[in-house]
């Protein structure tokens, strides 16, 4: 198996996917482990990660938040027929709809909705117009007919709901699960800077201020204040489905690529969901899809039904990984150094590291070798995208959780008790079980320290450049 994929793997866990002996067969072809908030229970999740952390501690797993939502509370099924009429009511629990033409929805300001607004059901599989307001109840046409199963997300493509942000429910939650080894978030719904704000605040009061914050672009908000977006958060999740009703179909692919681009330009992992069709048969299209965006540099895919629900899991997490591989060798980057973001604060380091990158261009580089405390060369680094893997050690385990998101970055967690200044004696064994046979003594190794706080690590910033024979 090839130890490094510059593109990483994200996979959901469910039932089709959590038992230990198929999650062993693919563990080390996925990165990261994928948890989502809204499915199943807590007893649950809490096997999901004994599982993962039991057949590899070193995987990184990512919560997926539930976030404000507002779902259907009818308690049977309800077949919506073309264009046919139905009636929205508020109801806080599930009900029994005296008639079959009553849709309960739990969200209390309807009064709010305009006569034009669409509100979409379940992923966009059914859509309503909104005909008439009458304050409590809405009048609304079937525009896309399906039929409408139990707890159903409800969304609006023309409204704003009015939503807290944070609940004391998400607040509890997020606590119950950073406590149980999380330290990565997806948070959906995000709208602004504003509510990531919200969130760090209330992650640094509760003392877990290590958390990376992913902000998952799902509104046209979003879209709308991304540069502020991606600037405060630690990277993005970018879902094709939902930027299909975000953005007109011309332009989804120049919004996908600035988003990319943005990312990358200030140092943040870019994340793109994948849906693939359960029946890999009919993916070509997909496919198509997924090996343009590896040329853009997107850093992590996404699988999300192909892991949940699917029957054959292993497929998918195969396929996609031996995709990524086949497409390593197509992307490459020549970036300048104003294409991306730094700061007065860390001129020097930030100037250290794009020269580390562009070193890498010019000499026939086989790895970049960095030790990091605070993950900060090795994120950097991967941003510019080299056409090298990045090594790199950590004693910081939210540091090398982190480090799972990131393009091409292979890390070592290394002991507590050992000095920096020692570690070259290990650096050679590693590259050669990494490399194995491919390695020569005279292939050249790069090695780049670069330190945001110099006097507390006792470091400088500085790189080296060695053959292989001579470290």
């Amino acid at each position: 198996m090839n130890q490094f994929h510059n593109a990483k793997i994200i996979a959901t866990m469910w039932p089709a996917i959590d038992k230990e002996t198929v999650l062993s067969k693919v563990i080390n072809n996925i990165d990261v482990f994928r948890i989502n908030l809204s499915h199943g229970d807590e007893e649950v999740k809490r096997k999901y990660i004994d599982t993962i952390l039991k057949l590899d501690s070193s995987k990184t797993i990512m919560l997926d938040t539930k976030w404000p939502e507002i779902r259907t509370r009818n308690k049977d099924e309800v077949l919506c027929k073309k264009w046919s009429i139905f009636m929205l009511h508020y109801a806080e629990f599930f009900k029994h709809a005296d008639e079959e033409n009553i849709i309960y929805i739990d969200y209390p300001n309807m009064y709010r909705i305009e006569t034009g607004a669409v509100i979409s059901i379940d992923n966009d599989n059914v859509k309503l117009q909104v005909i008439e307001n009458n304050e409590w109840v809405l009048s609304t046409k079937v525009i896309v007919w399906w039929i409408i199963l139990i707890n159903r997300g409800v969304e609006f493509e023309n409204y704003i709901p009015k939503l807290p942000f944070l609940s004391e429910k998400d607040k509890k939650q997020i606590l119950r699960w950073v406590d149980n080894k999380i330290n990565v978030i997806a948070i959906s719904y995000i709208r602004d800077a504003e509510n990531l704000y919200t969130i760090r605040k209330f992650l640094d009061q509760n003392w877990w201020a290590a958390v990376k914050i992913i902000a998952k672009l799902e509104t046209k908000e979003a879209l709308e204040n991304i540069q502020d977006i991606i600037e405060i958060s630690d990277g993005v999740i970018i879902n094709r489905e939902k930027l299909k009703v975000l953005v007109d179909n011309t332009d989804i692919e120049d919004v996908k690529t600035n988003i990319i681009n943005m990312s990358n330009r200030y140092w943040k992992p870019s994340i793109i969901t994948t849906w693939l069709d359960i029946k890999w048969s009919s993916n070509k299209k997909t496919l198509w899809l997924l090996t343009k965006e590896m040329q853009l540099w997107a850093d992590a895919f996404m699988l999300t039904k192909e892991t949940a629900v699917a029957d054959e899991p292993l497929d998918f997490v195969i396929d996609l990984y031996e995709l990524i591989n086949a497409e390593s060798s197509k992307c490459t980057t020549n970036y300048l150094l104003n294409d991306v973001s730094t700061s007065e604060e860390n001129e020097i380091t930030d100037y250290i590291i794009y020269n580390a990158y562009r070193t890498s261009k010019e000499k026939d580089i086989k790895a970049i070798i960095c030790p990091t405390q605070t993950w900060y060369t090795p994120a950097r680094l991967s941003a510019l995208k080299p056409d090298v893997p990045v090594i790199s050690f950590t004693k910081n385990d939210e540091a090398y959780r982190y480090l799972n998101l990131l393009w091409w970055v292979k890390w070592y967690k290394i002991s507590n008790t050992f000095e920096y200044s020692n570690i070259k004696q290990i650096w050679k064994e590693i590259i050669r079980i990494l490399f194995k046979w491919s390695i020569s003594l005279d292939d050249k190794i790069l090695i780049v320290h670069s330190s945001i706080d110099p006097q507390n690590l006792g470091m400088i910033n500085w790189m080296e450049l060695y053959k292989f024979k001579d470290i």
